[in-house]
C-alpha cells in the first residue's frame, strides 16, 4: 500500500498542460439533450444531461451545461450560510450532494487529436487520437429546428449511430466523440436508441472574447495512467485526498475551514439509476 501512495504522490507532480494546442475564437455554440440508459434493467430512468458544445473554425469543447448551474447552486449554498450564520466561528452547514456528470471533450480536426478532461481530486487532459469515423452519407433529409439536415451511419463504439448533420453549418464537430461529416452534427442516436443526442439549439457568436481552447485548470496523463489513480481511490481514499498538486477548485477554498463545526450533505435525488451495466463505448463483438 505504502508503494501505491508513494507512487500517487509522485504522479502528481506534473507541470501544467503544455500541449500546444492553439485556442480559437468561438464562433458559434450548439446545444444538446444527452440520454442514455446506462442501466438495461431500469430503461425509464435513464442517464440524461444538458451539454454545450462550442465551436470554432477547427476546435470545439464539449461541456455540461448541468456541471456549471450544480456548481453556481453549491456555491451559492455555502456562502448563504455562511453568511448568515449566528456564529461566524462555529458553522453548520447543510448542503446537497452533488449528481455525477460527464466528462469534458476537446476536439482539435487540424492536429487529429482528442482530449478528455476527467477529475478526481484534481483536473487531468487525457490525450487520444481524434477518432475517425466511417460515415455513409445517404440522401435522406430532415428538418430539425429549421435547419436543413442530411443522415448519416456508421458503426462506432460498439453502436450503430444514425446522425443528422447541417452543411449549412461548416463545423465538422458534434458531440461527444462524434466528428467528420462535411458540417455541424445536429443530432445522433444509436439503433437501439440507448445513446442519444437531442439537438436543443444553436446560436452565432460574434465576439472575440469567448475562445475555444484547453482548460488550464488540468494536469497531463495518460489513460494508463489515470486508470491507476482510479484503483488508488478503491483501494486507499485516504490517500488519495492527500495528494498534492490540487487543481479544481471547490466553494469551500475560499472559507476557512478551521470554522466549520459540521457538514451535513443529503443524498441528491438522481432521477436516474445509477447503476451501469451498458457503457457508452460496448466492446467489439
Amino acid at each position: 500500500m505504502k508503494a501505491i501512495t508513494n507512487f500517487c504522490i509522485a504522479w502528481v507532480l506534473f507541470t501544467k498542460l503544455t500541449y500546444g494546442q492553439t485556442a480559437e475564437p468561438a464562433q458559434a455554440r450548439a446545444t444538446y439533450h444527452f440520454i442514455h440508459v446506462r442501466d438495461t434493467t431500469d430503461r425509464k430512468h435513464p442517464y440524461s444531461e444538458n451539454l454545450s458544445l462550442l465551436l470554432s473554425r477547427n476546435s470545439s469543447a464539449y461541456t455540461s451545461i448541468d456541471a456549471r448551474l450544480q456548481n453556481e447552486k453549491f456555491l451559492k449554498q455555502v456562502q448563504d450560510q455562511v453568511k448568515s450564520a449566528a456564529d461566524p466561528n462555529h458553522i453548520t452547514l447543510n448542503i446537497t450532494g452533488q449528481r455525477p456528470v460527464s466528462d469534458e471533450y476537446f476536439q482539435f480536426l487540424a492536429t487529429h487529436k482528442l482530449f478528455i478532461k476527467q477529475t478526481l481530486i484534481n483536473n487531468y487532459l487525457i490525450e487520444e487520437p481524434l477518432p475517425a469515423i466511417n460515415w455513409k452519407i445517404s440522401s435522406d433529409t430532415l428538418t430539425i429546428s429549421s435547419l436543413h439536415c442530411q443522415k448519416a451511419t456508421a458503426h462506432f463504439k460498439g453502436r450503430d449511430y444514425e446522425a443528422w448533420f447541417c452543411a449549412d453549418l461548416p463545423f465538422r464537430s458534434g458531440p461527444w466523440k462524434l466528428n467528420g461529416l462535411p458540417g455541424l452534427i445536429v443530432q445522433a442516436a444509436d439503433k437501439n436508441k440507448e445513446v442519444v443526442f437531442e439537438f436543443a439549439g444553436f446560436e452565432q457568436i460574434n465576439n472575440q472574447k469567448t475562445l475555444v481552447g484547453l482548460p488550464e485548470d488540468a494536469l497531463r496523463t495518460t489513460r494508463k495512467d489515470f486508470e491507476r489513480l482510479q484503483e488508488v481511490r478503491k483501494s486507499n481514499p485516504e490517500a488519495l485526498s492527500k495528494m498534492p498538486g490540487k487543481s479544481s477548485r471547490s466553494a469551500l477554498d475560499d472559507i476557512d475551514v478551521s470554522k466549520i463545526s459540521s457538514m451535513n450533505v443529503s443524498s441528491a435525488d438522481y432521477g436516474f439509476s445509477k447503476k451501469i451495466n451498458n457503457p457508452i463505448e460496448l466492446p467489439e463483438k
